[in-house]
């Protein structure tokens, strides 16, 4: 639907940095008196509610949010490494072409994703909501919707996590969950998102199916 709006998570779901975000956990993890994460239980964490991952993890609800903290702090110091999703420039070459509005909501700075951008040739992206917590996206969602002058139907956000689906619902935007960042597929589809896209190449061909009309 030209004109529609999509609105991109950036880091897991743009921005491969499942690797460094791990890397960056296990290097604040001491000092925080928590365990570091060994490679072999990443698939088993990433099949897991983010409840359900805390709990494994022995991470308690008030050190969270210096987790949070830390853990950005730590991969922004890295961020020259990352490299976008294999399949994802062409995929949002492929929606631009396609007449729509595209937009990223995230927690990492502007100054990373405008730089991102850039050096990947990437720059696609007219709005660009930076420093969100993954508690505020709804509120930058809904803002969004405003600016544009849009209803939630023809807007999707796209997410690698449920609360990025959460975010969707209660933004009263269609939901649609990628797989290849930091959730896999189960906690994903447990959220009931409009769609699971497994593979950059099947996300045009999703968007255009749900703002079709």
């Amino acid at each position: 639907m030209e004109g529609a709006l999509v609105i991109f998570d950036f880091d897991g779901t743009i921005a491969d940095s499942f690797g460094e975000s791990l890397l960056a956990y296990n290097r604040v993890a001491p000092r925080l008196r928590l365990c570091p994460i060994v490679e072999g239980e990443v698939p088993e964490l990433r099949r897991m509610t983010i409840g359900q991952l805390m709990t494994a993890l022995g991470i308690p609800m008030w050190k969270l949010p210096r987790l949070m903290i830390a853990v950005r702090a730590d991969l922004m110091e890295h961020f020259q490494t990352v490299r976008p999703i294999r399949g994802m420039p062409r995929a949002l070459r492929e929606l631009r072409a396609a007449g729509y509005r595209l937009a990223i909501v995230t927690g990492n700075s502007k100054a990373n994703v405008r730089g991102f951008l850039a050096r990947h040739d990437l720059d696609v992206f007219p709005t660009i909501v930076a420093g969100t917590s993954i508690f505020g996206k709804a509120t930058r969602l809904r803002r969004l919707l405003r600016a544009a002058r849009l209803d939630g139907t023809r807007c999707a956000f796209i997410g690698d996590t449920a609360p990025d689906i959460r975010a969707a619902r209660e933004a009263g935007t269609l939901a649609v969950g990628v797989t290849w960042g930091f959730a896999a597929h189960p906690p994903l589809a447990a959220e009931k998102p409009d769609a699971v896209v497994d593979h950059p190449a099947d996300l045009a061909p999703t968007i255009a199916r749900l703002l079709a009309g």
